[in-house]
């Protein structure tokens, strides 16, 4: 290398950028790249100079370019259209992860870099009966940070390194990420006052057998169901009541609150609907678990006033 200080370290970094300059050598012209994405997703040059704002020759040649940069025919014409070659399938299956990463990258630096927004990512009911109220309660005291809330049904759709925190419910082991417990699982039947009244002095035998209970198809068979309760409850039970299944805690939640049926409601989700009355519990004793809701986030980055501030605003 010849660039050597006693510890090394300009040799160090002359390599590092050798390496980089190295890679950089074997990417295709990028313009070329751009125009060769949307030849293929959009199976025409026409369509594709639109799309980029440019004129069809201007495609055409930066396809020539790709071509000849990796000495393999991409497209061949089809009428209107163009089809791919096998080549081309190959090659967009990199391009486009490249892209979709590159564009998930520059998103989160957006998001970082912009402001101090906090960016949450959660389940939608924890969202909108656990975590937004609370924020707002908070916010009314003029103590506010500009909070950005994500929400899908699945821990599969969340990427964690996009957002600067998640609520995600398990047993507190995410790999890589500090994890704060706010609530541990205790789930009980809930549902509106009207129906409430009908059914709080039935055993749990009869309100299985014949209240219309509202079932919970989650994606992910990890919360606890009304088999669990049942066989928690009433073993004895002969059946269960299976007047309707949804898919979504939120929309489960949202039934019971018109009173089309009786749920399980969550701790900590529907603490603020039973304070308000708006929910009332048909059984008093919950069933429950060693798993919960956790606050997760990435380990070893510095204290942040943020975090401390939903933490403070999710116990309110």
């Amino acid at each position: 290398m010849g660039l050597l200080d006693p510890n090394g370290k300009i040799a160090k970094f002359h390599v590092v950028i050798e390496i980089i300059d190295n890679a950089m050598k074997n990417l295709p012209p990028l313009r070329a790249v751009a125009a060769f994405e949307a030849c293929y997703r959009l199976k025409s040059f026409t369509r594709a100079a639109v799309t980029l704002n440019v004129r069809q020759p201007a495609i055409s040649h930066q396809i020539r370019l790709l071509e000849r940069d990796l000495g393999t025919k991409l497209f061949t014409k089809h009428g209107a259209n163009i089809l791919p070659t096998p080549q081309a399938d190959d090659l967009y299956l990199s391009v486009s992860s490249g892209l979709s990463e590159i564009a998930r990258g520059s998103e989160r630096v957006r998001r970082r870099g912009s402001d101090d927004t906090l960016s949450l990512a959660t389940y939608p009911g924890i969202a909108a009966f656990w975590v937004l109220p609370r924020v707002a309660r908070l916010s009314q005291g003029g103590d506010a940070v500009p909070l950005r809330v994500t929400t899908a049904d699945r821990d599969a759709d969340i990427p964690l390194e996009d957002f600067d925190c998640a609520i995600l419910f398990g047993d507190g082991n995410w790999p890589g990420y500090e994890t704060t417990l706010l609530v541990r699982e205790g789930v009980t039947p809930v549902t509106a006052p009207a129906l409430a009244a009908k059914w709080r002095n039935q055993t749990p035998q009869d309100l299985l057998q014949s209240g219309p209970l509202i079932h919970l198809e989650a994606p992910e068979a990890r919360w606890f169901t009304w088999a669990d309760w049942q066989a928690e409850r009433a073993p004895e039970a002969m059946s269960v009541n299976t007047a309707f299944t949804v898919t979504n805690h939120g929309i489960a939640i949202q039934e019971a609150l018109l009173g089309t049926g009786i749920t399980l409601g969550w701790d900590g989700v529907i603490d603020d609907l039973l304070a308000r009355k708006a929910l009332v519990r048909v059984h008093d004793d919950p069933i429950r678990s060693e798993r919960g809701y956790y606050l997760v986030r990435p380990r070893n980055l510095p204290e942040s006033d943020r975090h401390e501030w939903l933490f403070e605003a999710l116990h309110r």
